[in-house]
């Protein structure tokens, strides 16, 4: 397993190079999200034991069970699936990121659980940019007030956005939404210089997402191999 993990992470990051060089930016600014929803804590050794730090699950007790395996590593948690309300707790706990925040009752439950934590919660709004009614996400519309009312908030810190293009075999297609994020999230930073991550890209996209403006990438197969 250590050596399959190895090779793929050695690819991974050769591909992550150059789609990097390609756009004109430094590899080194893409923080890359090993998302490990599904995948033994064997799995995740062996990726921590290769370095890679950030890991993102979909399912919160599934979170909770791995962030306490691993509590005396330094891993950075990011929570990366749908909020229900009646899991936030456990997320708060376990997570440092959070990237899918899409509803005010969402972010006041965050902030009061970060609140008796005394934690801070890094965080990204998910926005909807392809407008399939079966993803969430705010509309790109509402990105600005949204962003006002996280920013209120003592205890979460509004780090940029979260985008899930539409899956499709077309290139044009798929650039047409990654550059409306990209567009989107610039006008964000210029109103909230701090909020500048952009979190677009998965195993099936990532390069393009990177020349399109993406600097955090969401990859589980091309690490771990295909979910049985």
């Amino acid at each position: 397993m250590q050596r399959k993990i190895s090779r793929n992470i050695s690819l991974l990051k050769e591909s992550i190079s150059n789609a990097s060089l390609k756009a004109n930016i430094d590899p080194n600014q893409i923080a890359l999200i090993a998302v490990s929803k599904k995948k033994s804590n064997e799995s995740i050794k062996a990726a921590l034991d290769l370095g890679i730090l950030n890991f993102g699950e979909n399912y919160a007790q599934e979170l909770a069970m791995k962030a306490e395996f691993f509590k005396n590593n330094n891993i950075g948690w990011h929570f990366i699936g749908p909020i229900q309300t009646n899991k936030i707790k456990l997320i708060a706990k376990h997570a440092n990121w959070v990237h899918s925040l899409d509803r005010v009752k969402v972010i006041d439950k965050f902030n009061k659980e970060c609140v008796a934590l005394n934690k801070q919660m890094n965080a990204l709004i998910q926005v909807n940019i392809s407008g399939e009614e079966t993803k969430s996400g705010i509309k790109p519309d509402n990105l600005l007030e949204f962003a006002d009312y996280v920013n209120l908030q003592s205890n979460i810190i509004l780090k940029g956005i979260m985008v899930l293009p539409r899956i499709t075999s077309s290139i044009k297609e798929t650039g047409i939404e990654m550059s409306k994020a990209k567009k989107l999230h610039t006008l964000l930073v210029d109103k909230y210089p701090h909020a500048s991550n952009l979190s677009m890209g998965t195993t099936s996209d990532f390069e393009c997402a990177i020349e399109y403006g993406s600097n955090m990438i969401r990859v589980g197969e091309l690490i771990f191999g295909k979910r049985k």
